[in-house]
């Protein structure tokens, strides 16, 4: 068994538009979280891991603290911001060194007090040595000796995450764990508000991402470990896909493409669908992009509590994908109410086995049987009065799932044998959730697919 600390947690927290997000950014040495010069675009709480020196620590980039917010959307950002701020052992107050002090950064200092908790004031968007001078204007809100930084610039970071360290505590609280830890990545997707961020709350039984009836509340992909059943988990929510003709603005366009990435670095993508609309056009979009990178997914309708002849409309979904959709016959499907939590928790057995399909690999002497049998049972249909032959066959990678057939002529092999190859693989070995790819290779197999 090893030990493991879990680690100590600052928090990023200010006005709108003063720097936050990219500050988290060059904190936690990647770009992780959404920046653009529209305020308010961090909206739900973002997580990252830093490690500078060797000591590692928790940062979460927060929204913009708003006082006598109005808007729904606003009122639970701020209360996303409070909940980070409970949790926190740090907390970095980020102001616009280029702009004076207002009565909101006194109030969100007053507000700060209350926490209890150790403050640093981190005067960004200092950019050179004159604008550097600026700093000492902060001193006036009574928060000891402000830091001058420009996340753009990359500059006084060093300095800012020194004196962070300096007030972290060494351990927060230690658990036991096996050396190796197997975290499930499952991406949470589908169109705008069918009720991905609700799942996630649900799941967690705490109001976790922001949920609103406005589409496109969830701007950021957002990471989330969870535990169930003591197997490791890491959720990725994700802004709602919509068509491209819907994509107006830039950060609606980084947001689809934190979604697409959330895809490609999935197990297991969750397809979430409104149960009373059926699948869409952008549903199908959705599911399509998820095959072509050889991810396994689970379709899983949303709303089920709406739905009122429950036996009956499964019926029609499962008919609607059979029309629409029948490549995605082998693609396990489940209904749950993200307001009653119906079967919430059972799509994470549903998770389990769809990822164990998708590590699987077949050894290359029991694939060659397998093909031989599938031959003998239907060979492939003669071409021009030519034998298509299957001289060797062997599975290249999982995640993606692909199998390489060496044959005497591609051309000999129609597309509707490979299909019956894959729907015998599914049948003998499962693969459920899986897309699978065959490739036809001309010619011996290289002396690497012999030694195997």
């Amino acid at each position: 068994m090893a030990r493991r600390s879990k680690l100590p947690l600052v928090a990023i927290c200010g006005r709108p538009n003063v720097g936050k997000s990219t500050l988290f950014n060059r904190i936690v040495g990647r770009q992780s979280a959404i920046v653009h010069d529209e305020a308010g675009v961090t909206r739900d709480r973002a997580y990252g891991v830093a490690d500078w020196d060797g000591r590692k620590f928790r940062v979460v980039d927060t929204g913009g603290i708003v006082e006598n917010a109005t808007d729904p959307v606003t009122s639970k950002m701020q209360e996303q911001v409070k909940s980070a701020l409970d949790e926190a052992n740090v907390i970095v107050f980020v102001i616009d060194g280029q702009q004076v002090l207002t009565k909101g950064d006194f109030d969100i200092r007053d507000n700060l007090f209350k926490y209890s908790k150790p403050i640093i004031i981190a005067a960004n968007k200092l950019d050179n040595a004159k604008l550097r001078e600026n700093r000492t204007e902060f001193y006036e809100l009574g928060l000891g000796d402000p830091i001058a930084t420009s996340s753009g610039h990359g500059l006084g970071i060093e300095e800012l995450v020194d004196a962070i360290t300096a007030l972290l505590p060494e351990r927060v609280e230690v658990v036991e764990e096996t050396e190796e830890r197997k975290v499930t990545r499952v991406a949470v997707l589908g169109k705008p508000n069918v009720g991905k961020s609700s799942y996630i709350n649900a799941i967690l039984n705490e109001e976790r991402n922001i949920v609103d009836d406005v589409p496109g509340t969830t701007r950021d992909a957002i990471d989330i470990e969870f535990k169930w059943k003591d197997k490791e988990y890491l959720l990725i929510d994700t802004a709602g896909l919509r068509k491209k003709a819907g994509i107006s603005k830039d950060v609606e366009r980084f947001s689809v493409a934190r979604s697409l990435r959330a895809v490609r670095r999935a197990d297991v993508c969750l397809v979430l669908m409104n149960a009373n609309e059926g699948i869409t056009e952008q549903d199908k979009r959705i599911v399509s992009y998820i095959v072509e990178q050889g991810r396994a997914m689970i379709l899983v309708w949303t709303k089920w509590d709406l739905v009122e002849d429950k036996e009956r409309r499964f019926k029609d979904l499962a008919d609607e994908i059979e029309f629409k959709a029948p490549f995605l016959k082998h693609v396990p499907t489940v209904t749950i109410s993200n307001i009653t939590r119906q079967r919430v928790f059972t799509v994470f057995e549903y998770i389990d086995r769809v990822a164990a399909d998708a590590e699987k690999r077949i050894p290359t002497h029991e694939l060659n049987v397998f093909i031989e049998k599938v031959r003998t049972n239907q060979a492939p249909a003669m071409h021009h009065g030519k034998i298509a032959r299957i001289k060797y066959a062997t599975q290249v990678s999982a995640r993606p799932t692909v199998f390489v057939l060496f044959v005497n002529r591609k051309s000999f092999f129609h597309f509707s044998y490979l299909r019956h190859i894959e729907n015998q693989l599914r049948e003998q070995y499962g693969f459920e959730g899986v897309p699978i790819t065959i490739e036809l290779r001309e010619g011996e197999r290289k002396e690497k697919d012999e030694s195997e």
